[in-house]
This record gives structure tokens, C-alpha cells and sequence, in this order.
């Protein structure tokens, strides 16, 4: 990953934090990261053979996927990676640390690269780098795809509610504030084309006080609606030229 100049810590991130998170199965916050994991999934190639996740934190991502390809999960983070190795690494599931700086790989090794909620921890030239490094690993075709917060939404009130309320905070890890106009120009300036951004991630999360399958089935109904401009989340998807 290219150097990252800021001073945060994430190694004060308690070791595997949103992985113990995703699987309480219950509770807003855990469903917010089943609901995005899907979404994220079902925007990958049906077909890819080699998978980059990059900050892949303690695995939970990589983990999730069972059908495809193989999946390396990199991460700065020294103790994320050994949670990560130590509950998902098999034959399918890679995981390695990494230091700032080019994305250790060959050319043209990956069909598709993830990057899940990452880039909002990053400076604009870091960005841009670690887009350009994106572009360098995946073969001529393959995807990027990328999410990050929506500050074209409500998420700057959501975010407010989150410091206060969840044990780990925003305020000092989000920088860089994206909007649909602004991540799209992020990925066509790298390269990527063709390339499209949507929202997603609305009310659903939030009705997992009621159940925890009744999420899924708002979700199904709302997105279509929230790709335009509504939800809390962006995806961006960049194709590498052929």
C-alpha cells in the first residue's frame, strides 16, 4: 500500500474488533457489515481466479467468500493479519502483512481487486497511488471494486452518532470525503474504464431491531431506489482496459 503519512494508530484497533462484530449476529451494527459484504460480493466477477483484498483488517471480508477463486488479504496492521491467518487461512484463504509502498505483486496478477472501506483513511495523493497500484496487479479486464462512505448523504450525521455511541470512533481515521462526482474522477484519472459509482445502504441495517432476516429483504426493495444519490454507502467499480 503506498505511504500513508497519517499518525493514527490502527494498531490500537483491538485485534479482530469487527470480525467478533460481524459474527454477534445480531444488532444493527453487525447486520450493517453483512449488508455491505453482500453487496460488495455480488458486484465481484462470478468468475474471478485471483482475488486482492487490500486493508483487509482481520479477515472478515475474505473469509466471507466461499465460491470463487483464491483471496489474499493484505493489511498493514501486524495483529489483524495473525487474527486473520490464525481463523481464515486454508487453501482458498491467503492473508500477508504489508508495509506503505508499492502493493508487493506482479504485474497483472489479480481478475479483481476489493478495497472496503478504505480509502476515506487515506490522503488524496495516497489515493491516487494506491488506485495507479490497483490498475499496475489487476490483468487486462479486471475489476476494482471500492467502498467508502457517502458525504453527499446523511452520513456525516450517522458518523456523529457512531463516535459517540461505538467503541471505536471515526473522528480522527476519516479524511478524505467522497462523493459520487468525486470517487468516479478518482477511477477514471487512474485509468479505469469503463467505471461507475451508486449508493447503497439505506434504512435496512437499522431494522435489524426487528429481526435479523428482515434487513435483507428492505435491502432488496431499497437499493434499486438508492443508486442514484441516497444511500450511506458508495460503490465504485473500475474495469481495467482490455
Amino acid at each position: 500500500m503506498p505511504a500513508n503519512p497519517l499518525e493514527y494508530d490502527y494498531d490500537t484497533i483491538e485485534e479482530g474488533y469487527y470480525d467478533r462484530v460481524y459474527h454477534r449476529r445480531k444488532g444493527i451494527q453487525s447486520k450493517w457489515h453483512h449488508l455491505k459484504f453482500k453487496h460488495v460480493t455480488r458486484a465481484m466477477p462470478a468468475n474471478y481466479e485471483q482475488h486482492l483484498d487490500v486493508a483487509c483488517g482481520p479477515g472478515t471480508f475474505a473469509g466471507s467468500l466461499t465460491s470463487g477463486g483464491h483471496t489474499v488479504g493484505v493489511d498493514i496492521a501486524e495483529a489483524q493479519i495473525a487474527y486473520a491467518q490464525a481463523r481464515y487461512a486454508d487453501a482458498t484463504h491467503s492473508f500477508q502483512q504489508i508495509t506503505p509502498g508499492n502493493l508487493p505483486f506482479d504485474d497483472e496478477t489479480f481478475d479483481v481487486v476489493t478495497m472496503v472501506e478504505l480509502i476515506e483513511h487515506l490522503e488524496v495523493e495516497v489515493i491516487r497511488s494506491l488506485f495507479a497500484e490497483a490498475l499496475r496487479v489487476l490483468k487486462p479486464g479486471g475489476k476494482l471494486v471500492v467502498t467508502t462512505p457517502n458525504y453527499a448523504s446523511l452520513w456525516p450525521i450517522l458518523e456523529k452518532f457512531v463516535n459517540r455511541l461505538s467503541e471505536v470512533s471515526y473522528e480522527d481515521q476519516h479524511i478524505t470525503f467522497f462523493h459520487r462526482t468525486m470517487l468516479r474522477n478518482f477511477l477514471s484519472d487512474a485509468g479505469f474504464a469503463p467505471c461507475r459509482v451508486s449508493t447503497f445502504q439505506g434504512a435496512a441495517p437499522f431494522t435489524a431491531v426487528l429481526g435479523w432476516a428482515i434487513p435483507d429483504a428492505i435491502q432488496r426493495l431499497e437499493n434499486p431506489l438508492l443508486i442514484p444519490f441516497g444511500g450511506f454507502l458508495l460503490l465504485g467499480e473500475g474495469y481495467k482496459p482490455s
